[in-house]
């Protein structure tokens, strides 16, 4: 009997590479991938070396180190493979524009984004491909709040949603149309949109995924003032997942501000101004856009209260950092709000 034939060092540290990421262990994944990387490089083999410094700027990305993310999609992007293949290159400008809007950096992400679907429009092959550049480049805009361009934008992802879609992509698709639905005060869309993802994505058993879905679209009920049962289950399941799954600390964040949004609009000013100062203190770890609202909200919340002097100084807060975001729209309606409260 033959002997098994041994894995090269390579494909051994890929395999494990792969099966970390696959367990959420990103840290073990990342330190398979920069191995392998290594081997395939020494080997020669570009693809592979392109394959696993691909799957290292995923790590970082969801080990929240996304300057470390954006220099490794920096470094795919320059790479002749990602010139020779545009499904290579549109996968780094999807990377590169997830990396600048967690970064708060959101006309970056919004090129980024649109290049990426550029590169494989009307190819059949990659229409995956296509939406989740859509999906980027719509996330962009609207959190810039440049709604009517989201809004077109939308409309051409829908277009992309066959019955060949998988119900996962499907689902985050519609998950972003129905947000932005929300934005443009479309309210019924946005339901029926966020209906539609939530039947996609409730197949799924990525606990973590349902969590996000479910913080993102009490946040889009919220901005459109509605307080409803509907609005409340969204808020109770995305903290039940986010226990579950335990979460980043920008995950925590981000769900002590949708409680802290549903308190300021149900009149509980104490609870709101609690959870508003503790996430604006560790406003670090937060993009800079969500660093913003947090103040805006901060900023509405001291003014319910009678505190004029605090609330100026969180809306002066709020607006610059939604202009270093190059959220200019959303800078612009601080001010309005600013202007009358003076």
């Amino acid at each position: 009997m033959s002997k098994p034939e041994k894995l090269s060092p390579y494909v051994l540290a890929e395999l494990q590479a792969r099966e970390s990421f696959k367990n959420r262990d990103f840290q073990a994944a990342l330190d398979s991938a920069r191995e392998a990387a290594r081997e395939s490089l020494e080997a020669g083999d570009q693809a592979g070396w392109w394959n696993m410094t691909y799957l290292q700027a995923e790590c970082q990305r969801d080990l929240e180190s996304l300057w470390d993310c954006l220099e490794l999609a920096r470094q795919l992007a320059e790479h002749p493979l990602s010139a020779a293949k545009p499904a290579f290159a549109a996968r780094t400008y999807i990377m590169l524009s997830i990396a600048h809007q967690g970064l708060g950096h959101l006309a970056e992400a919004a090129a980024n984004a649109a290049r990426a679907a550029e590169l494989v429009s009307g190819d059949e092959e990659q229409v995956d491909l296509q939406i989740q550049a859509q999906r980027g480049l719509i996330a962009a805009l609207a959190e810039s709040r440049r709604v009517d361009e989201a809004w077109r934008e939308c409309l051409v992802l829908e277009t992309l949603l066959t019955d060949l879609v998988d119900e996962d992509t499907a689902g985050k698709a519609y998950w972003v149309i129905g947000n932005v639905a929300f934005l443009s005060k479309r309210i019924e869309d946005g339901g029926r949109y966020h209906d539609m993802a939530a039947e996609q994505l409730s197949h799924s058993k990525d606990v973590d995924l349902w969590a996000h879905f479910n913080r993102a679209s009490a946040v889009m009920r919220l901005e459109a003032n509605l307080t409803d049962p509907a609005t409340l289950r969204c808020i109770e399941r995305a903290e039940l997942a986010t226990d579950i799954v335990g979460g980043s600390e920008r995950d925590r964040l981000e769900m002590s501000f949708v409680r802290a949004y549903w308190y300021f609009l149900t009149g509980d000013m104490e609870n709101a101004l609690s959870l508003l100062k503790s996430v604006c203190a560790r406003s670090e770890f937060l993009p800079t856009q969500t660093a913003g609202e947090a103040r805006f909200l901060l900023g509405k919340a001291l003014l319910a209260n009678g505190d004029l002097s605090g609330a100026r100084e969180q809306l002066n807060t709020a607006q610059t950092l939604f202009e270093g975001a190059a959220a200019t729209e959303r800078s612009e309606q601080v001010r309005a709000f600013a202007a009358t409260v003076e």
